[in-house]
């Protein structure tokens, strides 16, 4: 018994694939234009494609840039309101009479000119303030006691 594999009359009225050959033939250079032509056209689209590809993108950026910029000029505007509103908050605060009022509720009183001495030293200037009644009855018993415990030390 004989494999269709190897029944090689099957093949044997075929004609052979013969190969066309090719030639040089002088004078037909219009096929080598036609396809420069075709390079030219495709690489001015190329072109066309890569500018309109850029002019997108640089007006996406700058669409992002300009809401960058309007987010950031809202920011400014209510930093700029929130400041106003603050300056006018300090400036009602620290007015002279909210000051006294603050002052007179804690207790303290204005100074007048004869509680402030001046002291000119060599060096530098102080203000001083006289003690009071107390201060100097303390100072002065203070100060007894110490001449005292001098004299009593041989």
């Amino acid at each position: 018994m004989a494999q269709a594999a190897y029944e090689l009359e099957r093949f044997a009225d075929r004609p052979l694939d013969v190969k066309p050959r090719m030639r040089a033939v002088q004078g037909k250079k219009q096929a080598m234009k036609i396809s420069a032509q075709a390079y030219k056209t495709v690489a001015v689209s190329c072109v066309m494609v890569m500018l309109t590809v850029g002019l997108l993108q640089s007006q996406a950026t700058l669409t992002q840039l300009t809401s960058q910029i309007q987010k950031t000029n809202q920011q400014l505007v209510n930093a700029q309101s929130d400041y106003n509103y603050l300056s006018g908050v300090l400036d009602s605060k620290t007015n002279l009479k909210n000051v006294e009022q603050i002052a007179a509720q804690l207790g303290l009183m204005k100074l007048d000119k004869s509680q402030i001495t001046y002291v000119t030293l060599e060096n530098e200037s102080t203000i001083q303030r006289p003690e009071s009644g107390w201060q100097r009855v303390l100072d002065l018993l203070n100060n007894g006691f110490l001449r005292l415990m001098d004299h009593l030390d041989p």
